[in-house]
């Protein structure tokens, strides 16, 4: 290997610290790890370095990283023509046994085609021999929804690593002297929750809709979604720190999993329910591991002040000399001791979702926030000196008017007002609008809604930004509708979609949308009817459909529903105990 090539892989490992696994390949099965994007957005995910750690456990597993090339990167692989190379030991992934991919985002789906194109691996599954290794994938993206990937993966892993990721290796190693075949439909048979795609047929009506899907024997159906029962047995954390991350020199700890609150927009609220809670004392003891390495604690959950003992795990972190970030926070929960330890930690901006600018509107997604609470955070964030105060914002949702565009403009002069009225004028943080447009997820009650048109969250956009424009201390920042429009293609679409993201890598993303069979509009504006069955429903989740279709009725009528009860003998939405007909949610006090 040419010594520019290596040197940058050494460069970047030395400065790298903690458990940077690098091991012999004698007698070892060989999984080669990626991450879709580049080293340093994989190494910012703590999900992708939790399933590194639990491999390299293994005496019997070498596993190495991939990451998409970042420019230097891939500058110096055309240089030397050599293809994509493990980061450990410079290896080329074709001398992999297995190459697994970790997919938390949609966007993220060209990068795979990209990997395999950059490694000279064939794109398409049924074009691979035995002589390459098998391809697989896991991660949140591909549990909501993996048919556009179907036609380039060998299997999908459909569940939290923890559950069931040594049953899939002891399987693995069982059969692997098997045939190509044999061996993926041995793994589907022997271990819940691999997802095997050639096991599996859809069949189509004549107007496109998916009628059914035809499962071969011995193949399992559906795909039942493995969930650690409960988190005091796994710790999931950074296991290597590095400065070239987005949250720099960062230790990272998940202290709980999944959202009680049940917005309605979010898949994540729904296929990781019940949420659970880390329990205080395991958080300690590895934090304080943690803090060999960094003194930067950074706590990862769906919403950080939900969880139950965070004053005493603050309290410890400081107490440690250290510091600490959070990833997410409730508007609602917000409060002066939380407030008073992040400013300790030299935090500039606090971030809070608001989602939408009228109570009605929030009620449609269930947010469970009133401008009340929106309005006491502002004014908490303003007493305690915060330069930048981020409020989240979503558009296009379901039910939408130009009366809650309207809200939203409102919402922020009144919060101005308020931010500005606890130091009587003088001081008022930066108030900044970040504006995603709505993206219909899987397994969601919005599951059945279509999306807006990318030329109407253009003109909402627009609007919005000049109706704050002449407003002194407020910025507006957007995403890209087309952008959200290809986020939806790919998390609803079935395995034709497969063809579009095959066309996107060769020729981009216009020219894929103008050639494709199928008018992708059919699968990001069109709304679904109550009966239809989704490409998706090949997983599940323990979700009852009617649940979600009645959260849906509920939300098109304005009504919000209770958070999760987080009880296990509770056959609401039918994820803790087995479904009953009784579809009635608890009542609303």
């Amino acid at each position: 290997m040419p010594w520019p090539l290596r040197e940058f892989y050494q460069r970047r490992l030395k400065r790298e610290k903690g458990n940077v696994w690098v091991k012999d390949w004698g007698g070892r099965l060989r999984i080669a790890l990626a991450y879709p994007n580049v080293y340093a957005v994989g190494m910012s995910n703590l999900g992708f370095q939790s399933v590194y750690g639990i491999l390299n456990q293994r005496r019997d597993v070498v596993c190495e990283r991939v990451f998409l090339p970042d420019p230097e990167e891939e500058a110096l692989l055309k240089k030397y023509n050599s293809p994509l190379l493990s980061y450990e030991s410079q290896r080329p992934l074709k001398e992999f046994d297995l190459l697994v991919l970790s997919i938390s985002f949609e966007n993220d789906y060209l990068n795979v085609l990209k990997i395999l194109h950059l490694s000279d691996i064939p794109l398409r599954a049924k074009e691979r021999d035995s002589s390459l290794p098998l391809i697989g994938a896991g991660g949140v993206a591909t549990w909501l929804n993996p048919e556009p990937l179907t036609p380039f993966l060998d299997f999908f892993l459909i569940g939290e690593a923890e559950a069931f990721l040594d049953k899939f290796l002891d399987n693995y190693f069982k059969y692997a002297d098997q045939e190509k075949d044999i061996l993926l439909q041995r793994l589907a048979q022997s271990t819940p929750g691999v997802y095997v795609p050639t096991g599996y047929t859809p069949v189509y009506k004549s107007d496109g809709i998916l009628k059914e899907i035809l499962v071969k024997d011995g193949f399992p159906f559906p795909i039942v979604k493995q969930r650690l029962k409960d988190l005091h047995a796994s710790a999931a954390h950074s296991q290597i720190i590095t400065p070239e991350t987005e949250f720099s020199q960062m230790f990272l700890i998940e202290i709980e999993r999944g959202c009680f609150h049940g917005c309605r927009f979010c898949g994540a609220g729904y296929i990781y329910r019940p949420p659970r809670m880390r329990p205080l004392p395991s958080l300690l003891k590895t934090i304080a591991a943690g803090l060999k390495f960094s003194s930067k604690i950074g706590l990862i959950g769906a919403a950080i002040n939900d969880y139950p003992h965070l004053d005493r795990l603050l309290k410890f972190i400081l107490d440690q000399g250290a510091v600490f970030s959070v990833s997410s926070l409730r508007a609602d929960r917000l409060n002066e001791e939380l407030l008073s330890a992040l400013k300790r930690c030299h935090h500039k901006t606090i971030t809070i979702a608001p989602e939408a600018g009228t109570q009605r509107l929030r009620n449609v997604v269930n947010k469970g926030l009133s401008e009340e609470q929106i309005l006491q955070a502002a004014a908490l964030v303003s007493k305690f000196g915060f330069k930048t105060l981020k409020l989240y914002f979503i558009i296009g949702l379901p039910t939408e008017t130009q009366t809650d565009l309207e809200g939203i403009v409102e919402l922020i002069k009144k919060t101005k007002k308020v931010m500005l009225a606890v130091h009587h004028g003088r001081f008022c943080p930066h108030i900044h609008l970040s504006v995603a447009s709505f993206v219909p997820k899987p397994f969601t009650p919005f599951q059945w809604h279509s999306m807006d048109s990318v030329e109407n969250l253009k003109k909402k956009m627009k609007w919005l930004k000049t109706a704050l424009k002449k407003e002194k201390g407020i910025s507006v920042t957007c995403d890209l509708p087309k952008w959200a429009y290809t986020q939806a293609l790919l998390a609803r679409g079935d395995r034709r979609t497969g063809n579009i993201l095959y066309m996107a890598f060769k020729y981009g993303w216009q020219k894929a949308f103008k050639s494709s069979v199928v008018n992708p509009d059919f699968f990001v504006l069109r709304e679904r009817e109550k009966e239809e069955m989704f490409p998706w429903e090949i997983i599940s989740h323990g979700l009852k459909k009617e649940f979600l279709y009645e959260e849906y009725q509920r939300a098109l009528k304005g009504q919000p529903s209770l958070s999760c009860p987080m009880k296990q003998e509770c056959s609401w939405c039918g994820v803790c105990k087995k479904a009953s007909r009784d579809n009635t949610p608890p009542a609303l006090s």
